[in-house]
This record gives C-alpha cells, structure tokens and sequence, in this order.
C-alpha cells in the first residue's frame, strides 16, 4: 500500500479539524514536516478547533468565491501567487532572516570557517562541561523526599534552549527557593497547572544559586517562572515571567501559560513561513494546489452529507433512548405502586391481626376472671358426712365434692366451670351434667335445689358433657 501523497494529507488535515482555508491547512503541514499527527497538534494547541457556524461560514465564503477563481487556470495561479505573499508581510524581519543566513554561510567559507570551527569546538568543550542544573533541582527533590508530577528535566539552559524549536515547544524555568516549599507544593497540587505544563512546554527547574544566574539572561527573585523561546536569528528571548507566592493562584496561571504557548505556535508557523520564503522560494506546486483546492469542496461536500446521516442516526437512537427511558419509568412507577399497595394491606392486616389477638386476650382476661370470681363464690362444703358428695366425671379429670341440699343445681355448674382448663377437651365450650341413669340433663334445671333433683340420694355421678 503507497503512503498518501501530501494532497491526500492536506485533504485528511482539513477535514479533521475543520479547517476550510487550504493555504493555512497548507502552512501548518509545512511547519509540522509533513507529519499529519503533529500537524492536527498544533492546529488544536493554537486555534482550538472551530465551532461549526464559523465553518460554515467560511466555506460559504469559499465557494462565493469558488467560481470567479475557476474562470480561467490563470487567474487561479494569480490568486494563489498574492496569498503566498500576504504570508510575507514582515519584509524587515525577511531582510534580517536573510542577512542571518548570508552571514552564517559566511562563516562556514575559508579561514572563517577555520575559524569558527575551532571557536565551535571551544564552545563544545565549554557547553559539555558546564554544570547540569536540571539534574541537581532533580536530586534536591529526591534528597527531601518531595513528590510532584511536573516533567522536571535534567540538563542546562543553553543545552534546552536549543531544543525549543526542534521539539516546537518554549522553555519554562522554575526558579526554586529552599524557602518556600510550600508555594512549590501549592503549584504541584494544582492538577490543571501541572497538565498544561507538562503537555505545552520544556521544563527546567533550577536552585537558587550564582552559578544559574550566570546563565539565565533575566534574573527575577525566586520562586518564579521564566518562559523562554528563540527568535528568528536564534536569539534568546523572553515571553513572560511569573514571580510566585502564597497566593498565586495557579488555575489563572494554567491559562495564561496555555495562552502563552498559543502565541508561541502563531508567532513559530509564521517564522517558519518567512524561512521557507528565503530558503526555498519556489518550493509551492502551484498546479497541484489548484487541483486539490477543486476537489476539496466535493471531499467537503460528501463529509457535510455523512455528518447528517451520522446525525440523523444519533437522533433515532436519542429517541429509541429516551422512549426505552420512559418505559421503564413507567414500569418502576408501577411496580412503585403496587409495592405501596402491598404494604398498605399488609400494614392493615397486621393491624386487624393485632385488634384481634387484643380482643382474645381480653376475652381469655374475661373468663379467667370469671372462672377465678365462680372459684371464690362456691360454698363452703358442709362437714361430718352432711349433704351429698358428686363425683364429677371430665373428659380428661375427674373431681369430687360435698355439697348442702339447698344449694342450687346453678352451684354445681360454677364448680364444673372453675375447675382448671386441663379437665377439658375446649375450655370455651358449653357444657351440660348428666345423670347417666336415670338419665338426666341438668341444663335446665339450674333454679332447682339439689333435694329436689336429687331426692334421698347421698352420692351421685354426673358427667361433665361438653356440647358443639
């Protein structure tokens, strides 16, 4: 499989991030070395993508335009020609580029170049040999056992600096007091200061000591934050600086460093630009940029149609959501419901459960009292063989007892009644005495004294009947 020609990358480039102007998607491919990864970064990192009604706009523009610019292949050309050089719009800082590079040639000719390169090698020796402060801020926070999540990194600062526009990054420096611990913890506790950091810049952290300040052309009072990058010529130069304190608050400052590193991005594609102008003037393809820019409108056009499949697919699925939402709220509101039903009528069951075990326990308090009140009110029995004795015969017991001849039939049931609930099958039944033989029920004949039911007789037998 052939890798995509650079057309196909600009195409990819313009449609994933929604740029329309072909020479802009055009300028940050060229500044990203044709890698469509880095390109699409520094796009996101400086413009921070577009909102669709801008766009929109823009194509709208485009394509009003469009057709004046497919009049004639000419006019094309014309058109491209002028936006290439509205790019160049700074003409000193094109001579001072220019004069940069001549004079930097020139020191590589003849003994110049001898000369330079045996001042190079010094350089060398010197850069080699100069003290690695990064690595000396990274063995202090080893050494007092403090944690961060900062990108610290080892090195120097003319070592870095160089670095700045190869990895398309600035250089920050944190300046360091043994002093102010806690601001530095401050900082690395602020998880969207330490994101920012780590994600949009070199890092350097540097104690504070004469030997730093030698190198570092600004010297603020620390803790501070010193961001650096490199000019046209490669001269240093200084963006910004922060000096820190107890209240910094560091969630401002994760922005105006974001910012920061935006106009790093706008300020490097733009040098990049006028470079390219002076190194390579006649580097455009100008036929192959009119080709593309003809077919980027149908490549644009076919993304638009599938955008609105896409999105008239999400919205059926919203709506096949929400209805799937609906019913089971629906669902769980009715079974809401009938679980509150249920306990409300187990809630009244257990009530009338409970009035129900009240009224039998009153009930069994009412004939316990009664039987103890029945207990109480028997007579005395008479003494020395005087009345009649009664064998009573119960289902389970049987008991004996004397009783006067004027006493009441009535007696004879209250006795049977106050005996213990053990004697009977149901001690809630009704009950009748019965003389077996003669047979005799004695239900109703409780008005009647014992003489006259039981006339001469001295002992009888009576069974305790308990009726349904």
């Amino acid at each position: 499989m052939q890798p995509p020609s650079q057309d196909e990358e600009i195409i990819n480039f313009m449609s994933i991030t929604g740029c329309s102007d072909f020479q802009k998607a055009l300028s940050y491919m060229q500044m990203a070395d044709n890698k469509l990864d880095n390109a699409i970064q520094l796009y996101m990192d400086f413009e921070g993508g577009m909102s669709q009604k801008s766009q929109q706009k823009e194509l709208q523009e485009k394509q009003q335009q469009r057709p004046v610019i497919q009049e004639t292949p000419k006019r094309q050309v014309q058109s491209l020609n002028q936006g290439i050089q509205r790019q160049t719009q700074d003409v000193a800082l094109v001579e001072k580029y220019r004069k940069y590079q001549e004079e930097k040639r020139a020191k590589e000719d003849g003994l110049v170049k001898k000369t330079f390169q045996i001042g190079a090698n010094i350089f060398s020796y010197i850069f080699k040999n100069q003290p690695n402060h990064g690595n000396d801020f990274l063995k202090y926070l080893q050494q007092h056992q403090i944690q961060t999540e900062i990108n610290f990194q080892p090195g120097n600062f003319q070592e870095k600096i160089k670095n700045v526009n190869q990895e398309t990054r600035p250089l920050l420096v944190y300046l360091h007091n043994n002093q102010n611990i806690q601001i530095f913890q401050k900082m690395s506790n602020c998880k969207n200061f330490v994101t920012n950091l780590n994600k949009n810049y070199l890092i350097l952290g540097f104690l504070n000591n004469q030997q730093v300040y030698e190198q570092l052309p600004n010297k603020p009072e620390p803790p501070a934050i010193l961001i650096y990058k490199l000019d046209i010529v490669d001269e240093v130069v200084l963006m910004d600086q922060y000096t820190l304190t107890t209240d910094t608050n560091f969630e401002e400052l994760a922005q105006k460093i974001k910012t920061i590193r935006a106009q790093f991005n706008k300020e490097y594609i733009y040098i990049e630009n006028i470079k390219k102008e002076v190194n390579s003037p006649n580097q455009f393809n100008f036929n192959s940029l009119i080709y593309t820019q003809q077919n980027f409108y149908q490549v644009q056009q076919q993304q638009q149609q599938q955008d609105q499949v896409q999105i008239q697919r999400q919205k059926e699925m919203q709506r096949e959501r929400d209805l799937l939402i609906q019913s089971q709220k629906e669902a769980y509101q009715y079974a809401e419901q009938q679980a509150m039903e249920k306990k409300r009528k187990d809630e009244e069951l257990k009530l009338q459960e409970q009035a129900k075990q009240l009224e039998q326990q009153k009930k069994e308090e009412q004939r316990l009292l009664k039987k103890a009140t029945l207990l109480s009110n028997l007579p005395e029995e008479p003494q020395n063989q005087q009345g009649i004795s009664i064998l009573f015969r119960f289902i389970n017991a049987t008991r004996t007892r004397r009783f006067n001849f004027n006493d009441k039939i009535q007696i004879l049931f209250d006795f049977v009644q106050s005996q213990e609930d053990e004697c009977f099958h149901d001690p809630y039944a009704e009950i009748d005495l019965i003389q077996n033989f003669p047979r005799l029920s004695l239900k109703d004949k409780i008005e009647l004294t014992i003489s006259e039911v039981f006339i001469d007789s001295e002992m009888e037998q009576l069974i305790v009947d308990e009726q349904e």
